[in-house]
């Protein structure tokens, strides 16, 4: 079908989780895309303390992140909100009724990527770019993703849980050998992560974890992992993967932590990653395996690590780290899809389907 190019898109991000300043940054990308092919945009800002606000284009394009500063949605007295009237679904800002054709959310962690904006918008009747209610609430939670992935019969490592309505208590040493990662169930950017050796490191990591989420997981470590990533795109001929990618870190840095992903350039990011080409396609097949398995739809990142010829899933990403550098579009721009060809596929997605 032919699109508008005058098709307002409203782009969404900041948010309240601890992603926020990383969602910004995600955000300048995408506005900057959407702009190049001619589509008009509204930046919806959603602040640390949840305010929903129009954010002007020159402030987007202003967002960057350095170790010394953390862009962020900025508060001011008039809120912008969802409204629905008799010509269709759209955003009400400054007494002005502006009519929406797309919603992209690109709201990383809770509020955005769990479901949450998803199912705002479909009450509202606005088509989102990306997953639903459903799987992204599935794949938010990294206890729930992993075991729907492992009940049909891929890897996922060993794991168990710790909610934080539980007392925290030290787990037997021979759960599984160290080293262990307690994460946030429900986060990312690796915020909030501790690589422990010991039991009475346990507690600590927990209390760190639950600052961003609810609930925990607690992975062990694997002997000698490579990390591998797979980007997924829906197109006209169905699911379609990436070249696999690989993301090499840096030996000043134990893991792929918060600073070495966004602050100190802590990892070589490698496209197309070293791989027997048998298993770089056993990667992708279950990459789009994961995708189908968790409902996923539009796009997605799926991670794994890969231990000698044991291929583990990691972690499904929604609405993963957007920008014309992130992994998830440097795989891609490998097969000659550049930056804007895949927002502009993304939206194009959303308006001929609907989300469940």
């Amino acid at each position: 079908m032919p699109f508008d190019p005058r098709t307002r898109i409203a782009l969404v991000f900041g948010g309240r989780s601890p992603e926020h300043s990383i969602s910004c940054v995600s955000a300048k990308s995408v506005h900057a895309a959407l702009v190049d092919i001619g589509y008009e945009v509204l930046c919806i800002g959603i602040t640390r303390t949840g305010n929903w606000v129009e954010v002007t284009s020159a402030e987007v394009a202003d967002y960057d992140i350095t170790e010394n500063h953390h862009p962020e949605v900025v508060d001011r007295p008039e809120s912008i909100r969802l409204v629905m009237n008799a010509t269709g679904p759209g955003v009400e800002s400054n007494g002005e009724f502006l009519p929406i054709s797309v919603a992209f959310p690109v709201v990383h962690g809770e509020g955005g990527e769990d479901g949450a904006i998803q199912g705002l918008c479909q009450s509202m009747g606005i088509p989102v770019v990306g997953s639903g209610v459903r799987a992204s609430a599935i794949c938010m939670n990294k206890l729930t993703a992993k075991e729907l992935v492992r009940a049909a019969g891929i890897d996922a490592g060993n794991w168990f849980g710790q909610n934080d309505s539980q007392v925290v208590v030290r787990p037997a040493a021979d759960v599984f050998p160290f080293p262990w990662f307690v994460k946030p169930a429900t986060g990312g950017s690796s915020i909030g992560i501790s690589r422990i050796n010991s039991p009475s490191e346990y507690e600590q990591a927990c209390r760190e974890a639950f600052l961003s989420s609810r609930q925990v997981i607690v992975e062990q470590g694997l002997t000698r992992p490579r990390e591998l990533e797979v980007g997924i795109l829906v197109g006209e001929t169905g699911i379609e993967a990436s070249p696999v990618g690989e993301i090499k870190v840096k030996k000043d840095f134990e893991y792929y932590d918060f600073d070495a992903k966004y602050i100190s350039d802590g990892a070589e990011l490698i496209v197309p990653a070293p791989l027997d080409r048998n298993v770089a396609q056993e990667v992708q097949r279950l990459a789009i395996r994961v995708f189908e398995v968790l409902g996923c739809a539009g796009y997605a990142r799926i991670d794994f690590f890969l231990d000698g010829e044991r291929i583990v899933f990691n972690e499904a990403n929604t609405i993963p780290g957007f920008t014309p550098i992130s992994m998830f579009a440097r795989m891609w721009s490998y097969t000659g899809m550049e930056f804007p060809q895949i927002v502009d596929q993304l939206v194009r997605s959303a308006m001929e389907n609907e989300r469940p």
